[in-house]
């Protein structure tokens, strides 16, 4: 059975397609990948006989990908399969034309299951997981149990994208967990953890080994400069974290970055991941607003406990990120220019920033439908507000600071200019500088690969830019 993958963005690792397309190898299918250019697809398809596209569509992408699925589905007889978030909690997607299957939350044995079938010439319709669309019936299946066992599941196929000369150079992505015990409101989990029961709401969590297993056998075979862990919550056990830290040290040798919940902030777990290896630490900071953070936001640590979490990373001798949300339902341009402010006071050393995003099923987006405050005529984007602001000069104000943010983060004394620009109708102009300074302080600070991931991340930004001003 041959399957291609579409992806959006062709020059980073997908952890969820690698570990799909390693099951599906290691069962005797052949899986490849292409970017989501439709005269890109069109030519392998053509070039190769494809019985499965499969799209993993976060809801950003959603649009983009309807459009280039209906479009495929004009020209070739394929079997198309929508995972990941967006269809997990908008499945009745399968209603759109062109969409065959789509597969709601953990997709390894469902798209391995269906995969089998298909090729055996076997019906498809009742696979757990999948809701399926056969002459206009779907067929709704229920959901198979969560994966207990991570170690079960085979390590991530990262040459389905070296073979595709996308492999990012240098940087290797890893997860070493499922799932995450906290309930903020703009967040997918919460609403995955209803999908499979309270029960469910536990952190699946990798050996210690098999993660060390995998960074080895991987830096055999590429070139590995720096690992990103992406866990949502990296760091939260701490007798995992310090036999990590032991074997980690022992075995591997290579800087990395990860996330941590400010709570679990202590000089304890600190030591044990600058003993480790680790040099960049990620907090979420999102709003300097206890109220907030706490009522609109439900993350319950207080602007001194950010304070204090900075100062401890800070103190062990590693950089520090921060994770910022703007356009907070009920909240106002000054609340953010705050949240500017508390980022100097903790002296980071980037900052993420993003405006909020209301995603289906998240409380987040009940929220702002119970209060009004959902912008009726917005279109996903990462670049606009989806938030009724007081009026239109506030929301100008709030997506051009979003784009200036981790400039004015990172020179103080730009500050002042800054603050009147962001009421400028130049947000093309300030996406430039938004790409430019993120991938300056990405290569060459937070996440050092060496020259030749620097040139790879030069060749990176100048498609984004390319992308930008064509106003993408």
């Amino acid at each position: 059975m041959n399957i291609l993958f579409i992806v959006k963005h062709g020059d980073i690792e997908h952890l969820g397609i690698m570990l799909l397309s390693r099951i599906l190898k290691d069962a005797g299918h052949t899986v490849e990948i292409v970017e989501s250019i439709f005269d890109k697809v069109a030519a392998r398809l053509s070039h190769k006989p494809f019985s499965i596209i499969a799209f993993s569509v976060p809801t950003i992408y959603a649009q983009d990908y309807l459009i280039l699925n209906k479009k495929i589905k004009a020209q070739f007889k394929v079997f198309s399969i929508w995972g990941g978030p967006h269809p997990t909690y908008v499945p009745e997607v399968i209603y759109e034309d062109g969409v065959d299957c789509v597969c709601i939350g953990e997709g390894e044995h469902a798209f391995l299951e269906l995969a089998n079938a298909m090729e055996s010439g076997k019906p498809i319709s009742g696979i757990s997981n999948l809701w399926v669309k056969d002459n206009g019936i779907v067929f709704k299946n229920p959901l198979r149990p969560l994966i207990d066992n991570l170690d079960t599941l085979p390590f991530a196929d990262r040459e389905l994208f070296q073979e595709n000369e996308t492999f990012h150079k240098g940087k290797m992505h890893v997860l070493t967990s499922r799932g995450c015990p906290f309930e903020c409101t703009y967040c997918s989990h919460p609403p995955f953890n209803q999908l499979y029961g309270v029960s469910s709401k536990k952190v699946r969590r990798r050996s210690v080994e098999n993660v060390i297993l995998e960074i080895r056998q991987t830096c055999t075979k590429a070139r590995v400069a720096f690992i990103m862990f992406e866990d949502d919550l990296f760091a939260s056990d701490i007798t995992w974290i310090r036999r990590f830290a032991e074997q980690y040290s022992q075995h591997v040798h290579i800087p990395f970055s990860c996330y941590i919940r400010v709570e679990l902030v202590n000089e304890e777990m600190i030591g044990y991941l600058k003993k480790s290896g680790c040099v960049t630490i990620s907090i979420g900071l999102e709003t300097a607003n206890d109220d907030l953070r706490r009522r609109v936001l439900n993350r319950g640590m207080s602007k001194q406990d950010i304070i204090d979490a900075a100062r401890i990373i800070k103190k062990a001798g590693l950089k520090l990120e921060t994770t910022n949300i703007l356009g907070i339902p009920e909240g106002t341009l000054q609340d953010d220019i705050a949240t500017l402010h508390l980022n100097w006071q903790c002296h980071v050393d980037y900052c993420t920033v993003k405006l909020l995003m209301p995603y289906p099923q998240t409380a987040i987006r009940e929220y702002c439908l119970e209060k009004g405050l959902l912008a009726q005529d917005h279109a996903w984007s990462e670049w606009h507000s989806h938030i009724i602001h007081t009026n239109n000069k506030e929301k100008l104000a709030v997506e051009n600071l979003h784009k200036l943010f981790a400039v004015a983060v990172e020179f103080p004394w730009l500050w002042p200019m800054i603050r009147k620009m962001i009421h400028y109708p130049w947000g093309k102009f300030y996406a430039y500088i938004f790409w430019l300074w993120d991938g300056y302080v990405s290569f060459f600070r937070l996440y050092p690969t060496g020259l030749k991931g620097f040139r790879y991340g030069l060749q990176k930004y100048a498609r984004i830019l390319c992308n930008v001003s064509k106003g993408h």
